[in-house]
């Protein structure tokens, strides 16, 4: 669009919000504007149906009751902007930053625009733009009473956000931040949380029948004050992300090592049993024998790491990362190993030399183990300890299967 064309424009709209002569409601529908500098703008109530505002600054912008159908505003910045009561049904928000931004009323549903191309009816046209980021940002934005109903909000930040008695029913957060937001008397029926981040977020009134909570951070979250008859917690987890709690496990690791190194006289054994350690990465971090008993450890890595001998007796290690670990003589007994990845581990006898000259073998132990999708592919393993039958639910050779019967 011509830049003259643009503040004529501009200059028209705002005599009609003045109802001054000369006024014209502002009109930019399918337009395409990018890389523009629009800080301010005054657009309140515009039409900007399918509008392509791209990479564009529109921080402290005035777009309350904009209507921005299937527009696309990949990549812009609309920080502090008002867009209370705005239409952002069907909108392209790829990058879009909307920190601070107040979306009070805002309806953020789905639509589809269809226009006229020589006679035959189509999607309106999206221009192929590269954002800084991917995820929608809505750091503490303000969305009360929003319509996000079957929204597909994917790995957004809404980090402190306010989003009291907004409609989020049938909604997809997956892998979304919703840290310290206030969720207060919002629908959250069906809504899926997969991989969320629902850290200390305020949810009293909520109603959660049917949320998926699926590997989603539940840890400071009173959901017994959340609504619902029927919610599935068992998959969800509890891992303390404050900088406290890191330094805590820091700790651990770093004696442990030291424990290790030093054959028990310096440091301390790194005692982990029944904590909630989802998520954090211990990739190539020296764990030999330390104890994982009935510890939560989903989606945990251990790239690399030095795990022999180590007892994961009972832990739940779903999702977990154990490629190119070494895994000598470890203890796996009625682990939950259901999508954990041992590919190209070590899982070799390990032989201990005791005290009195004699040594003894250590088999790894993979006794009532739970399996399904459990990569073994690339393992390197001479003897198991199993309840000697073939699993099902495992991904590996045959000769590596064949372990299982010649326990």
């Amino acid at each position: 669009m011509d830049l003259d064309v643009l503040r004529a424009t501009l200059v028209a709209h705002r005599r009609w919000l003045r109802q001054e002569r000369g006024g014209k409601r502002g009109d930019l529908s399918l337009v395409v504007l990018e890389n523009f500098g629009l800080p301010g703008v005054v657009l309140s109530r515009a039409k900007l149906t399918g509008v392509q505002i791209l990479n564009s600054n529109l921080s402290d912008a005035k777009l309350d009751e904009v209507d921005f159908f299937a527009a696309n505003l990949a990549g812009s910045i609309l920080l502090r902007a008002d867009c209370r009561g705005s239409d952002f049904r069907g909108a392209h928000l790829q990058g879009t930053d909307f920190s601070e931004a107040m979306l009070t009323g805002a309806d953020f549903r789905d639509g589809s625009l269809m226009v006229n191309i020589g006679g035959n009816t189509a999607p309106a046209a999206r221009a192929s733009v590269t954002t800084a980021q991917n995820g929608t940002g809505m750091t503490r934005a303000n969305l009360e009473g929003a319509k996000l109903h079957a929204s597909v909000v994917r790995k957004a930040d809404l980090s402190g956000a306010i989003l009291r008695n907004a409609d989020l029913s049938q909604a997809d957060f997956t892998g979304s931040s919703l840290k310290d937001a206030d969720l207060r008397g919002a629908n959250m029926q069906g809504c899926n949380l997969t991989g969320a981040f629902l850290n200390r977020a305020a949810i009293e009134g909520a109603k959660l029948d049917g949320a998926i909570l699926k590997d989603a951070n539940i840890f400071g979250v009173e959901i017994e004050k959340a609504s619902y008859t029927q919610l599935d917690l068992s998959e969800a987890i509890a891992v303390d992300d404050s900088a406290e709690a890191a330094m805590k496990i820091s700790d651990m690791v770093m004696a442990h090592e030291q424990w290790v190194e030093s054959s028990g006289a310096t440091g301390a054994r790194g005692d982990f049993s029944a904590m909630d350690l989802s998520g954090v990465d211990f990739t190539g971090r020296n764990l030999s024998a330390a104890l994982f008993v009935h510890t939560r450890l989903r989606s945990t890595k251990f790239v690399k790491a030095i795990l022999d001998l180590t007892d994961f007796s009972h832990a739940d290690l779903t999702g977990a990362d154990m490629s190119k670990a070494d895994l000598r003589g470890a203890n796996l007994t009625e682990a939950v190993l259901r999508r954990t990845n041992f590919s190209n581990a070590d899982l070799k006898m390990q032989t201990a030399h005791l005290p009195n000259g004699m040594t003894r073998e250590f088999p790894v132990t993979l006794r009532g183990c739970r399996f399904a999708e459990t990569n073994f592919t690339g393992v390197e393993c001479d003897r198991l300890k199993t309840n000697g039958e073939k699993p099902a639910g495992i991904i590996a050779a045959d000769t590596f299967k064949a372990l299982f019967v010649a326990a």
